[in-house]
């Protein structure tokens, strides 16, 4: 039994979870949130704002839960890392079962190819398995000459990495574990890899939307678009001469509709203000621009091939997944079905954290850990073992 913790950095939230983990059972203890400062498309941008914003989640768990945390899985994506894919094979002198430590040297062996003096590798996410060129789902106890997988590798600068541990040491978390968003979200969702799980994943964030989709329980595609929910917020301030986010953002939050069909039109307040504009007209702008991130998604779908084969639709997440009607209106856009993305691999006895959009990346992260592979010896040794077995 243990505890581990989570931070995901987003451009709007910033949310810390707590878990306590048994065997395969992973409990949520706690989940914080505060609204993020000094943090711009996941990267810290500002280090005194964002400090501040971790400190105070910090302090938060150690006053509510009395727990002291010095380590922490992070996330990181956007602007912060360099995707790039690759593929790696082994060939065998004999047909031969493939091994976990098959696997795992072959992940050392993509780290090493693509890590240099100024980049490091955080994250390895396997994509793909080919036996003797022919696609399986968990390549491990079949018979191959010839073993291939197809990764995707998230590479950080060596002084981002150290900047980041600077940062963290000084608030005295001392251990980082760097993984990918994709990584996490993995981890939230995906109940065993191999499994008929075929969906995507569309998280609305702030700054970005991001693409994940699932073939048989594996990452098939990860794209990353560079426009996010905020720019609903610029559209509003403009089109109603509004000359300030802040209010337009609340005016978003507290009356904005995704679908103008849908929407009964009213007069709202702007807040803070005594100008009225009408609903219909909000919904109208907000429609526009999550049509136009929407429809965006659904291209990057399209053109990696893997847009027909969603047998389970689509889900979202992210803050932008709280607009109302973005569901319906997606479902119109894509012709699938669409879902709230809920962590199904983490308890809690309040089932609604567990399916609250902003908290999705820090409850994966919860499960996400390195198992170093013990060397079982050569395979000529494991051969002769196997041998004298018999």
């Amino acid at each position: 039994m243990g505890y581990v913790a989570s931070l995901d950095m987003g451009s709007e939230t910033m949310v810390m979870a707590l878990a306590e983990k048994t065997g395969d059972d992973c409990r949520l203890v706690g989940v914080m949130s505060v609204a993020s400062q000094g943090i711009k498309r996941g990267k810290i941008i500002d280090k005194l704002r964002a400090k501040a914003c971790i400190q105070q989640l910090l302090d938060g768990f150690e006053s509510e839960h009395s727990v002291h945390i010095d380590s922490l899985n992070l996330a990181l994506s956007g602007s912060w890392v360099k995707v790039l894919e690759d593929r790696e094979s082994l060939k065998y002198a004999k047909s031969q079962g493939v091994t976990q430590h098959d696997l795992v040297e072959l992940e050392k062996r993509c780290r090493n190819t693509l890590e240099n003096g100024n980049e490091v590798v955080v994250d390895v996410v396997p994509m793909a398995y080919f036996i003797d060129k022919e696609v399986v789902n968990d390549p491990v106890g079949y018979s191959a000459r010839r073993l291939d997988v197809r990764y995707q590798v998230f590479i950080l600068s060596k002084e981002m990495l150290e900047e980041l541990k600077i940062l963290f040491s000084s608030i005295g978390v001392e251990h980082l574990e760097i993984y990918s968003v994709v990584r996490a979200v993995t981890s939230a969702l995906v109940t065993k890899p191999g499994e008929n799980q075929n969906f995507a994943l569309v998280d609305l964030g702030a700054e970005s939307t991001k693409i994940v989709v699932f073939q048989n329980g594996m990452v098939l595609f990860y794209s990353e678009l560079p426009l996010g929910c905020r720019t609903i917020e610029s559209d509003l301030n403009v089109a109603f001469s509004i000359r300030d986010l802040e209010k337009a953002k609340k005016l978003k939050h507290e009356y904005g509709m995704a679908l103008r069909a849908e929407c009964k039109n009213r007069k709202v307040i702007i807040p803070e203000t005594k100008y009225c504009i009408e609903s219909h007209n909000l919904a109208y702008v907000e429609q526009c621009r999550l049509e136009e991130i929407l429809e965006g998604a659904i291209f990057q779908m399209q053109q990696r091939g893997c847009y027909e084969d969603l047998d389970e639709g689509v889900l979202l997440t992210g803050g932008g997944s709280r607009v109302v009607g973005v569901d319906t209106l997606l479902s119109k856009l894509s012709g699938h079905s669409v879902g709230v993305a809920r962590a199904v691999n983490v308890s809690s006895e309040k089932g609604a954290l567990l399916k609250t959009p902003e908290y999705l990346t820090a409850l994966g992260l919860l499960r996400c850990e390195r198992k170093e592979q013990k060397k079982s010896g050569s395979r000529m040794k494991r051969w002769f073992g196997e041998l004298f077995n018999d």
